[in-house]
């Protein structure tokens, strides 16, 4: 291998390494969402709370966060911790010193709703889990695909490489999986943000109280982290096929033999 292609393929690792690390960050941080709920004045009075204090403050990630509200009245902080309900189909973030009950309260609270109006599950602090799974399934995938392309790439950087799936069309192949897993995650998180998460990420006590999160609810920096995952992967596939790394899969004729002093073998 020409000293050219190694230093493609020495920037490739480091690359694929960059796009890994991006999804790892994702998963550590506690930031893909992040909301300031707003109270109106309806209820101040019976709170003797003030305008300026009647505010929120949600964060959180793929497995904790935290939720900051102010009544009026001093501002109460709880840590959360997803919880999830596999026969309801419903995950939430709960308080994390009592989950169980917590969770219990709200998926209670949404089964047991009267009224002529029918509020989706997302009203009560509950979201879909098979939705939330498929997202951390593509995602572990993506993180899989992309050190599967760091361990090939230097692989090809030292050692000899024999198949075609192990050597340039292979790099080629482990980044676009990557880079397919990775735009599923974000397709299926994106889908959960705007289907739940955007209207509304309230439990019920704080919607009493008059606090609405509709409109005030963001993407956070912890997901971007995989659209930089994305970034990378993509780049990487680009260096790829401008050092000449074409993803051209060729099969051999097993009927073709190697022609020895001129003879042709029958």
């Amino acid at each position: 291998m020409d000293t050219a292609k190694r230093h493609w393929i020495t920037i490739s690792i480091f690359i694929a390494a960059i796009g890994v690390g991006f999804i790892v960050s994702a998963f550590a941080t506690d930031h893909w969402i992040m909301s300031e709920p707003k109270g109106n004045a309806t209820n101040q009075n019976s709170t003797g709370g003030s305008s300026s204090g009647y505010t929120a403050n949600i964060t959180f990630g793929l497995f904790t966060g935290s939720r900051s509200i102010d009544y009026g009245i001093g501002r109460r902080t709880q840590n959360l911790i997803l919880k999830c309900d596999l026969t309801d189909n419903v995950c939430a973030y709960a308080n994390k010193n009592s989950p169980d009950e917590d969770l219990q309260a709200m998926i209670d609270s949404y089964k047991n709703q009267t009224g002529g109006t029918h509020l989706s599950e997302h009203w009560f602090g509950l979201f879909s889990f098979p939705l939330f799974v498929a997202t951390l399934v593509m995602l572990v995938l993506a993180i899989v695909w992309g050190l599967v392309a760091v361990g090939f790439a230097i692989f090809n950087l030292f050692g000899r490489p024999i198949e075609t799936i192990t050597g340039p069309s292979g790099l080629y192949i482990w980044n676009v999986l990557a880079l397919m897993f990775s735009l599923a995650a974000l397709g299926l998180y994106l889908g959960l943000y705007f289907s739940e998460f955007e209207e509304n990420i309230l439990q019920q006590d704080a919607l009493g109280a008059g606090f609405t999160s509709d409109g005030l609810t963001d993407l956070d920096y912890s997901f971007y982290f995989v659209v930089g995952a994305v970034a990378a992967f993509l780049v990487n596939i680009g260096i790829l096929l401008i050092s000449d790394r074409k993803c051209c899969c060729s099969f051999s004729s097993s009927a073709e033999k190697e022609v020895d002093n001129g003879m042709i073998l029958y």
